[in-house]
């Protein structure tokens, strides 16, 4: 009878878990992204810049008004232009909630590497355990 020398054993049975692992949390994050990408489209609204973008398209309208003060200088005046064009670029880039967009695609990436990595790595591993069983059975 041939024996397995136990670094072997070990080795084969940690990356089988190390691979299931890898493999189900490469699952279970890409069926997250995909129910909140179909099902639960509102579960990643960002609750927090809503607030600021409604206090900031009022304080626009409010800056227009400033603006025409006879009060402030040229240097006053041009700030609130560069404050003007930064909020009609940041109202730009975050029309279409780009941001949720961009990270339901780190998502669904790094969640199909897990799954790309983690099955082989299983699957190649617990098929060698498997046979190395069979060869025992057959000795015995």
């Amino acid at each position: 009878m041939q024996k397995i020398p136990w670094i072997r054993i070990v080795y084969l049975y940690l990356m089988t878990t190390i691979g299931l692992i890898v493999f189900v949390i490469g699952s279970i994050t890409m069926l997250n992204s995909v129910l909140k990408t179909f099902v639960f489209k509102k579960a990643d609204m960002n609750y927090y810049s809503r607030p600021s973008e409604l206090y900031l398209a009022n304080s626009e309208k409010q800056v227009t008004i400033i603006k025409e003060c006879s009060d402030l200088t040229v240097q006053d005046k041009e700030m609130i232009d560069m404050w003007l064009a930064d909020y009609q670029n940041w109202k730009k880039i975050d029309e279409g909630n780009m941001q949720i967009t961009s990270q339901r695609q780190r998502n669904f990436s790094n969640s199909i590497a897990m799954i790309v990595i983690g099955f082989p790595l299983y699957f190649i591993h617990w098929n060698i355990i498997k046979k190395e069983r069979k060869k025992d059975e057959e000795i015995i």
